[in-house]
């Protein structure tokens, strides 16, 4: 079941065209990733999904329900922007019970906080919190009404490789225990790759595909590089051809081009025509890759 249905959205400040048909879905439990350098459209993208801005053409559908920007839909999303703000002389807990009132809701404070680490510091000024215990706080802040979806804007800027790493474990633990919806945004493919199920790829205002990153992979038309150590590369080379696959021979290897991932079947073969593999090694396109070649086609 599709959580999020975005159908030939379009959105414009002025004669600024920032969204161009964008069209996508997210299933329910899936942690979506939308990739787009800054300027891309991802805020407007995010800020016409949460009903804070009204598209101007287009259908957007929220748990199978139209968005008509009423406060029952509005409630099944819960968002993280990018600058994380809080009043600095309150608490924690104080910050969440403020914005728990004015959402007119009652969470559970105590497991809130424990779920994003910071129960141990829910007395202290937010103040006196690093970058990341902001950002886990706001973590904790978007699940206050208890939404099905959540939306983080760029989750991991100022983040130190321990804060992102941290993020991302509180992401993957409340899509998992709190059966959450997720969509998160970045402009640099490495901070959301391991976490996305698939990624949506925004550029010149558009949706330019979307998909998994091998069905990136296989859009921007990137292959497997396969590379086999063997000192019997003659009788190699022609059993790797004989499989239909395009392989070339150096001194001690061969380099074969694969569309898609078939070293079980290759490995199989070689070992069926007692070929000696000293090494069997796959290169694999990147997702970053994957998302330059698009953006270059599309721009």
């Amino acid at each position: 079941m599709s959580m999020i249905e975005l159908e030939d959205v379009e959105k414009s400040y002025g004669s600024h065209e920032v969204l161009e048909d964008v069209s996508f879905s997210v299933s329910e439990g899936e942690i979506y990733g939308v990739l787009g350098p800054n300027g891309a459209g991802k805020t407007t993208l995010f800020r016409t999904i949460l009903g804070l801005l009204k598209q101007d053409g287009g259908k957007i559908v929220i748990d199978g329900e139209e968005h008509d920007r009423s406060k029952a839909i509005k409630e099944k999303i819960g968002y993280l922007p990018a600058d994380v703000n809080f009043y600095e002389v309150m608490t924690a807990r104080q910050n969440l019970r403020y914005f728990a009132e004015l959402a007119d809701a009652e969470p559970d404070f105590e497991e809130l906080l424990e779920l994003v680490g910071i129960l141990g510091d829910a007395d202290r000024k937010v103040g006196t919190f690093s970058t990341g215990m902001k950002k886990r706080l706001g973590i904790a802040q978007s699940l206050i009404k208890d939404p099905k979806i959540i939306i983080y804007d760029e989750p991991t800027t100022g983040l130190d490789p321990e804060g992102k790493r941290k993020f991302r474990k509180h992401v993957e633990k409340i899509n998992r225990e709190k059966d959450k919806t997720v969509i998160v945004s970045s402009h640099i493919t490495t901070e959301i790759e391991p976490l996305c199920d698939r990624f949506g790829v925004l550029h010149e205002g558009r949706i330019q595909v979307s998909g998994t990153k091998e069905e990136l992979s296989s859009h921007a038309g990137s292959e497997l590089e396969l590379s086999i150590g063997t000192e019997d590369t003659e009788k190699t080379l022609e059993i790797i051809e004989d499989l239909g696959v395009d392989a070339e021979s150096s001194e001690d290897k061969v380099i074969a081009s694969l569309e898609e991932d078939r070293r079980n079947e290759i490995f199989q073969r070689l070992l069926e025509e007692s070929i000696d593999v000293k090494t069997f090694d796959l290169k694999e396109e990147t997702l970053e890759t994957a998302y330059l070649k698009i953006t270059e086609e599309s721009g």
